[in-house]
């Protein structure tokens, strides 16, 4: 049984009681999206079909399916589904129309009245939320900003570890290896006594909690330390300051070379989070 088949299986099995029971009704979740979760956290996405080993991108996909079909017999059987109330259906054969043809507006008008009836009729929030954003996307041409929900409280709390791990994904690996990046350097929080231990070479960004391991007596010497106090990198992380002002004023020290830390953020990826869902339209 494919993955993607499961979660259906498992929706048609459940107890008619069980769905009455309003604790257990899937406002939060669904028995669809949670037992695909569990086979794919404990099996993986491998179902040993060998189309799936190296599946072509989803715009091939749908590319290979249009060209077969042919675009007009698509959109005529997308239409029927819809009138008939298969808003699944007509997604499935407009989602590979839009991806294939994204600048067609008939094709994007429909899909996105698809995407909000099956929006209006889901009770999951997770997937009402994605289908009604699907929608206006489709139809605004446009990504709204999204919720911050990194408050300097939540940042304050978050350990420097985590801070490190988030550093460690921004390093991009082709610049890194370009600038030839190849170094150790140390982040010190006196306030709180806590070291940590970063390592960056073979393009990648690697790094060890010193205090929580009781490594201080392992680590080698640093090419570059960061002395700074746990409140100031909150400060520095929601944008109230920066590292150089702090250096200035001395409310944190830097020993070692002051070039590994530019040349470490000259190879860092800045995220943007306004990504779309659906294929936007190129703006003049």
């Amino acid at each position: 049984m494919k993955i993607g088949d499961v979660g259906r299986a498992i929706e048609d099995i459940v107890p008619e009681a069980q769905k009455q029971n309003w604790a257990s009704r899937g406002y939060h979740g669904s028995y669809s999206h949670n037992a695909r979760a569990i086979v794919n956290l404990y099996l993986g996405y491998l179902d040993l079909n060998p189309v799936n080993i190296n599946p072509l991108t989803s715009v091939d996909m749908s590319c290979t399916y249009v060209e077969a079909g042919g675009a007009d017999n698509f959109y005529k059987s997308a239409k029927a589904h819809f009138d008939a109330g298969n808003y699944q259906e007509a997604g499935q054969l407009l989602n590979d129309l839009v991806l294939c043809e994204p600048t067609n507006l008939e094709y994007r008008d429909l899909l996105a009245d698809t995407f909000e009836q099956q929006g209006y009729q889901s009770e999951t929030m997770a997937w009402r939320n994605s289908y009604l954003q699907g929608a206006v996307e489709l139809r605004t041409n446009e990504i709204g900003e999204a919720l911050k929900t990194a408050s300097e409280d939540v940042i304050a709390n978050t350990p420097t570890t985590n801070f490190l791990d988030l550093v460690g994904v921004q390093l991009n690996g082709p610049k890194a290896e370009a600038a030839g990046l190849n170094f150790n350097m140390g982040v010190y929080h006196p306030d709180i006594e806590e070291r940590h231990y970063i390592e960056v070479s073979n393009a990648t960004f690697s790094h060890l909690p010193v205090t929580e391991l009781g490594l201080e007596d392992s680590i080698p010497a640093m090419d570059t330390e960061i002395i700074i106090h746990k409140a100031d990198l909150t400060r520095v992380l929601t944008g109230q300051t920066t590292l150089d002002e702090l250096f200035k004023s001395g409310q944190a020290g830097l020993n070692g070379s002051s070039s590994n830390l530019n040349d470490l953020k000259g190879a860092l990826d800045q995220f943007d989070m306004k990504f779309e869902i659906l294929p936007l339209l190129q703006k003049d």
